[in-house]
């Protein structure tokens, strides 16, 4: 901690380090309130099992055993035998080597006391594929759920795992998580709390992870664990298991606990080079056998375990950039000049869109992009600066599939590293509306378990974004409601409802605009922005209410840098 502090100081100055060392403090403490309430009462988990007696629904929860240490097994062990829910059973396979012949004797004696606890002693180590599949041969329930030797459940993961899947229907479901630095389970290391399932962010990082919990028959279909990627088992297997999925559900509760040792993953991805390998073999593979054949997967510069996707862009589309002008109009053309300098992708058309005076920006911008010949249309604000030149061609690679709606850039203020856009999150803000994560803070690349690093799912985007014409078309365009803001969030929101995924990407990197100019709610720096948040309230109300699935509940709202619900929010919520 000392070290990252003369780091700081050293690299962004006496306010940044301040405020990030207040903020880590912070989170430090919101975690240490969120763990002391997460674990339920005695009386919860005796209501729990009263009220889950009668319920159908049966688990085989898979540990693959190897030189497990015998005070982590019995842990372990342990937490399974408190669930509240109790129609379980253990698969236990063991690879222990023979100088860990304790392992198969604390298990016997402890399936002697318990029928439902099922131990195999392997002939041989097969490695976590081979012996994880032994372990699901042994299963009879009808739901998997997949269980590392030296981790820790909740004593109400399973119900809370058979209650959704009563509720949805679902046949693959995963829970937030918890790192902890073993031994002991305050020492918190931190806490994913997840977006709702995307499988765009999936192909970057395997961010669903663990409580895995999925249908018996959908292993049956999508096939079982492949040793040929050993290290990035998981990752591979959730990747096919999601694509053959109906309905994949995540509950938002913290179910696991992952044990962070000397040599584990959690501890330090380089201890295992070989997983990086086959994480990114395991996404690359996963896309061409899906018809993506030219996809190549690189890991991401700052996390290993975290991919970058690059493919080529067919043909030579043609694209309509459209840079919403200000007063001036010769600092205007400058401008334009400028970033077209700047830019690789030379089939562009340039268009400075002026805001007449009595008429709307998006009224404007509605009918530059009426007038719009080209393929894609590429709407840009207050920009003035390209940080890459390929910035057109790393939308465009997105954009063009046909499954994808709106791609969203990084956007960073003039002369500034603070971060203007890296997405939306739908209810942010104090009027619960819509806002920009990370606002005005100091873009470091990383952001909340890397999300910052990686092409990731976004409900919506704005300040720099590219569409196919066609899909703007398809979608009615901006809506006639709104003035000055919200429009293109609107759009986006119309876009998921046709079953569209709206992305951000951070390899298309651009600066403009100043901070003081916009606000972290996005558009509340507009005149008409109450009248046109009334009207997004209204339209998308259900949504808001539902929260946005690409953010989890038990983040803050009224804060942009992904930290947990304050207590006033807990309170009111």
């Amino acid at each position: 901690m000392v070290k990252k502090v003369f780091f700081f100081l050293k690299t962004r100055g006496l306010r940044e380090t301040a405020r990030r060392t207040v903020l880590h403090v912070q989170r430090k403490q919101a975690e240490k309130r969120y763990v002391r309430r997460m674990r339920p009462t005695e009386e919860t988990l005796a209501a729990q099992r009263k009220e889950s007696a009668s319920w159908p629904v049966t688990f085989s929860v898979i540990v693959p055993l190897y030189n497990t240490p015998l005070d982590l097994l019995r842990e372990m062990m342990d937490s399974v035998a408190a669930q509240s829910y109790e129609k379980w059973e253990l698969c236990l396979a063991d690879g222990s080597d023979g100088a860990h012949e304790e392992v198969g004797k604390y298990v016997r004696e402890r399936a002697a006391a318990d029928p439902r606890i099922r131990y195999r002693r392997l002939e041989k180590n097969e490695g976590i594929s081979g012996n994880t599949n032994t372990a699901l041969d042994m299963a009879s329930g009808e739901y998997i759920a997949l269980f590392d030797h030296d981790d820790l459940l909740m004593p109400d993961a399973l119900y809370e795992m058979a209650k959704a899947i009563r509720a949805e229907h679902a046949d693959f479901l995963y829970s937030d998580e918890m790192i902890f630095a073993s031994p002991k389970i305050t020492r918190i290391v931190g806490i994913r709390f997840k977006q709702d399932f995307s499988p765009e962010d999936l192909l970057t990082n395997n961010y669903i992870c663990h409580l895995t919990v999925f249908r018996r028959s959908l292993l049956d279909r999508a096939g079982a664990f492949r040793s040929a990627y050993d290290g990035s088992q998981d990752h591979d297997l959730i990747l096919r298991l999601t694509a053959a999925a109906e309905k994949v559900i995540h509950v938002p509760k913290v179910l696991y606990l992952w044990r962070a040792v000397a040599g584990s993953t959690a501890s330090d991805i380089h201890t295992k080079e070989y997983a990086i390998d086959s994480g990114r073999r395991a996404v690359e593979d996963f896309l061409h056998a899906r018809g993506r054949p030219d996809a190549q997967v690189r890991s991401a510069e700052v996390f290993p375990t975290m991919y970058r996707i690059r493919e080529p862009i067919a043909g030579n589309p043609s694209v309509r950039v459209l840079l919403t002008g200000g007063k001036d109009a010769a600092a205007d053309r400058a401008r334009l000049e400028r970033l077209k300098g700047q830019t690789a992708w030379k089939n562009c058309a340039w268009e400075t869109v002026s805001i007449p005076e009595g008429s709307s920006r998006r009224e404007a911008l509605a009918k530059a992009a009426e007038k719009a010949k080209e393929d894609y249309l590429l709407f840009a604000e207050d920009l003035g600066e390209a940080l890459a030149p390929d910035w057109v061609e790393e939308m465009l690679m997105h954009a063009q599939r046909r499954e994808i709606g709106a791609v969203g850039a990084r956007v960073r203020f003039a002369g500034s590293m603070d971060l203007r856009h890296a997405g939306i999150i739908l209810g942010l803000g104090a009027r619960g509306v819509a806002g920009r994560p990370y606002f005005d803070r100091y873009d470091d690349q990383v952001g909340f378990f890397g999300q910052l690093a990686v092409v990731r799912e976004v409900s919506a985007v704005t300040d720099c974004w590219m569409i196919r014409r066609s899909a703007f078309e398809a979608a009615g365009g901006f809506d006639g409601a709104y003035r000055d803001s919200l429009y293109d969030i609107d759009l986006c929101m119309r876009l998921r409802r046709q079953g569209l995924r709206n992305l951000w990407t951070p390899y298309a990197s651009l600066r403009g605009g100043k901070a003081r100019d916009f606000r972290m709610e996005a558009g509340a720096e507009a005149a008409s922005w109450p009248e046109d948040s009334e009207v997004f309230r209204a339209r998308w109300s259900r949504e808001l209410a539902q929260g946005d699935p690409c953010y989890n509940p038990n983040l803050s709202l009224l804060h942009e840098d992904w930290r947990l619900k304050d207590q006033k929010e807990l309170v009111t919520n």
